[in-house]
């Protein structure tokens, strides 16, 4: 078992046995020595003094287990706890990072010395001019910085190593203030009334990732109890802590002698890869108020835990335990690492590991260029989250989300805010909103107050505040409220250090607002991004695709109540009347009223009533056949008496014939959403686009064509009355109808296709470059789109009917072009009229030549 089982001598000089690339080659080959069996195997305890800990034989047997001497003989401590997890920003903090980024207060890009109003306690700076500058030391932060009684303190959710061991100057903490106990009263950040000599420091706890049934409340406990060394050894259940450093007590630790065996090594149920449960500890507790997010919780599936997926499926790690991530848009640590982990795509295109293979067969390619997987594959989210806090009150007070919900991780359900991000692809997210008091310093920043200072001025002006909306936490929202709020932090703020000026604002989604000159409540020019809003991205909690949006067809986003369109998209916490302020969803993605209107307009509406009306087009022809019964005229084909078509007029005809048929079956395809007929004729969704684009095209040229060529035959003249007054003969009138090359009926046909096709043609252009044009205006060229070409099929349908079946054989003029004299005749009499005087004249021309009178004369 290679290092594992080496007594403490042989392991110093492994640990310490050359440098470089051969220690981490003997540290390697011992990893993999101690993970060649299923179950790690036993080791021995040491102490941070790298003593031995028996307890059976009464060995140091109150000292707590130091995770550095005991994991860190066979793993690369150092290495591990260079891991973004354990160093949250740690490695690059300094007290000047925040001056380039407009936030001074900001010491680092993590959670340790990073700032953003959900976490609203600032993180010293290492050196400070006065204690009002102080908020939240690192002793602090690691068990004295719970803000409400549902959130637990920061050093919860720190595995331990990095700013939770040494100092800023890689000093380890209760080392260095032994040796200068007063930096207790130092204005140092990292010592400044702390009591590191007594509660020690927390190293690296491999256990809480590692070990399954870790008790993590219990650490937290032993944190709040200022037992720092001791809360690894109470959580893990080796051993019961009694007493707490910050009631001045030494704690005493009793270690649980069965999970010793004779020989004093220890055997726990390790786990190589951590389980989600352990991950769920920390992401669980932060993430279900940031976005409602659980996991291995039936009420709140995701369906790759269903399938058997732990965390590290996705967010997989190497020994340096830099875990692949993806890009949240709000935590800020390790962006080097962003998109490291595989996406939807690289599993699911690939089949990688198994995944289901994108199929997609009922969703429009330009949804899947337009919106993120999980846009679609989220709808719904089963835990409350939170809708935003306030903290005017000097509380840190969360509204819940959806409003209904008591707190956050109830039972509730929720559809996600959705916006454009990269690419213009719509995601999904959680806006947060938040309210919050700070100081417009002389340098023309906002600075926070720290929590203790807003709740020292609530106390000047909770008299002057109501709760409007009766939830039991009085609002700062009406106008008054507010200047009597600004007012009170005008004179709470008098003499306080930390400013050069003394001028209060109030910070909401609503913008940022002050007192004028003349103490007028104001609106102050400030850029608020992320202050007053964050958006937090939702990428877990996927459902199985058969639950994804879409699978119910268009309706369930389009529909005029559909979340995805209609949902609130909350603004503001409080209006006048103290409740959440919202607006339609759509409007999010830059969906106004107009368009979402429309859009449901066309897909509840317009599309049944087109459908109706084919239906009731192909009624008519069938009651007009059994009514009337077809003309039998006689059309005798191959005739080469009198030509009525052109060559070029019957291939402008043909092809745009052609071009209809395939634009009428991809536009029906496209427009229900027929899947067997998509499947039965086309590769893809994407093929029906393509083979609708070109034929798209060659409809466009035909029908300019058709436009010039047959413009003259197609203007109207006055004998076209008496054509519209008898309908042509069709309602059986057999009296001769006057009609010239083009009938009335025909005509209007080219006037009707003319508008209807060129329109088509250009909304169809707009579609093809809809990147060109806004939302709202792609959605009403959809509409028009969509609605002339039911419009132009009916109408097709009806000339066809006429062309064929109401006159048989009349569809043969358009193979050779000609047709008899007794069908011109009788359908166009007019026309025939003026070939006949074309023909008579030109043979009086004939006959007026020279050469045939001289013939004649002989």
């Amino acid at each position: 078992m290679g290092l594992c089982m080496l007594n403490r001598r042989e392991r110093v000089l492994a640990m310490s046995a050359g440098c470089g690339s051969v220690r981490r080659l003997i540290l390697t080959l011992a990893a993999l020595a101690c993970s060649a069996s299923a179950q790690h195997p036993p080791v021995l305890l040491y102490d941070k003094d790298f003593k031995l800990i028996n307890p059976l034989k009464g060995e140091n047997a109150n000292a707590p287990f130091s995770t550095q001497n005991t994991c860190g003989t066979c793993h690369d401590y150092a290495t591990i706890t260079s891991g973004y997890h354990f160093q949250m920003g740690w490695d690059k903090i300094s007290d000047d990072f925040g001056k380039a980024h407009g936030r001074p207060w900001e010491l680092t890009r993590g959670m340790m010395g990073g700032w953003y109003p959900f976490t609203p306690r600032q993180f010293a700076k290492k050196n400070n001019r006065f204690a009002e500058e102080i908020d939240l030391t690192t002793y602090e932060f690691v068990g004295f910085s719970r803000i409400a009684p549902y959130n637990a303190p920061c050093g919860a959710c720190h595995p331990g190593g990095g700013g939770l061991e040494k100092d800023r100057q890689g000093n380890r903490y209760d080392q260095h203030l032994k040796a200068n106990p007063q930096l207790k009263q130092a204005l140092d950040g990292d010592y400044y009334r702390s009591a590191w000599d007594r509660s020690g420091v927390v190293e690296a706890d491999c256990f809480l990732c590692h070990l399954r049934g870790y008790n993590f409340e219990e650490r937290i406990a032993q944190f709040e109890k200022g037992n720092y060394q001791w809360a690894i050894v109470a959580a893990t259940g080796l051993g019961i802590v009694e007493g707490a450093v910050a009631n001045g007590e030494t704690p005493r630790l009793t270690y649980n002698l069965r999970f010793f065996n004779a020989d004093g090594t220890v055997l726990l149920p390790w786990n190589g890869p951590p389980p989600s449960m352990n991950c769920s500890y920390c992401h669980r507790r932060s993430d279900v108020y940031k976005r409602g997010f659980t996991w291995s919780d039936m009420h709140n599936p995701d369906i790759h835990y269903q399938q058997g997926m732990e965390c590290v499926g996705c967010h997989t790690a190497q020994l340096d335990h830099q875990i692949a991530k993806g890009r949240s848009r709000v935590s800020r640590v390790a962006i080097e690492l962003d998109n490291s982990m595989r996406s939807c795509r690289d599993c699911h295109e690939s089949g990688f590991g198994g995944a289901t293979p994108l199929r997609h067969k009922t969703v429009r390619p330009s949804h899947i260029r337009r919106m993120a997987c999980q846009t679609c594959h989220i709808p719904k989210i089963q835990r409350a989250t939170t809708m935003g806090f306030e903290s005017t009150t000097g509380q840190l007070v969360f509204l819940v989300k959806p409003p209904g919900a008591k707190q956050a991780g109830d039972p509730a359900s929720w559809g996600p805010d959705y916006e454009r991000r990269e690419e213009g692809r719509i995601y999904p997210f959680n806006n947060c909103l938040m309210i919050w008091w700070a100081n417009l310093d002389a340098d023309g920043i906002l600075y926070p107050l720290f929590l203790r200072e807003q709740a020292a001025g609530w106390k000047l002006f909770q008299a002057a505040v109501t709760d409007d909306n009766h939830d039991g936490n009085p609002e700062v929202n009406r106008a008054e409220e507010i200047i009597a709020g600004l007012k009170a932090y005008a004179a709470l703020l008098q003499g306080n250090p930390r400013f050069r000026r003394v001028h209060p604002v109030y910070v909401s989604p609503d913008g940022a607002f002050h007192l004028d000159e003349k103490d007028r409540l104001t609106r102050l020019d400030y850029e608020l991004a992320g202050l007053a809003r964050i958006a937090f991205p939702i990428s877990h909690n996927v459902a199985p695709a058969r639950v994804a949006l879409g699978t119910r067809e268009c309706i369930e986003c389009h529909a005029s109540t559909a979340h995805f369109f209609r949902g609130p998209r909350y603004l503001s916490l409080f209006g006048p009347d103290g409740r959440p302020v919202s607006r339609p969803m759509g409007e999010g993605i830059g969906a106004g009223s107009f368009a979402f209107t429309l859009s449901s307009l066309h897909l509840e509406i317009l599309r049944p009533l087109t459908s109706f009306g084919l239906m009731l087009v192909v009624f008519l022809i069938t009651l007009h056949y059994h009514s009337y019964g077809p003309k039998r005229i006689p059309f005798e084909p191959l005739s080469h008496e009198i030509q009525r078509f052109t060559l070029l007029e019957r291939g402008i005809h043909l092809f745009r014939l052609i071009s209809f048929l395939m634009l009428t079956v991809t536009g029906l395809i496209m427009a229900f959403n027929l899947v067997p007929w998509q499947e039965l004729l086309f590769a893809s969704p994407e093929q029906v686009r393509t083979v609708h684009i070109i034929f798209g095209v060659l409809f466009l040229v035909t029908t300019l064509m058709g436009t010039v060529v047959w413009f003259k035959d197609a203007l109207f003249a006055d004998y076209d009355k008496e054509w519209v007054r008898v309908i042509g003969g069709y309602l059986g009138y057999k009296g001769v109808v006057p009609a010239g090359r083009f009938n009335a009926g025909q005509k209007m046909f080219y006037w009707y296709t003319t508008i209807v096709g060129n329109l088509m043609s250009l909304t169809g252009l707009l579609l093809i470059f809809k990147g060109l044009v806004s939302l709202p205006a792609l959605v009403f060229t959809s509409t028009v789109h969509n609605l002339l070409g039911f419009v132009l099929i009916a109408g097709v349908l009806a000339h066809a009917y006429l062309g064929t079946v109401a006159n048989p054989g009349t569809w043969r003029v358009l193979v050779d072009g000609y047709v008899t004299r007794k069908w011109a005749e009788h359908h166009h009499p007019l026309w025939y009229q003026a070939i006949l005087e074309k023909e008579r004249a030109k043979q009086a021309a004939a006959d007026e030549q020279p050469g045939a009178r001289t013939a004649e004369r002989q």
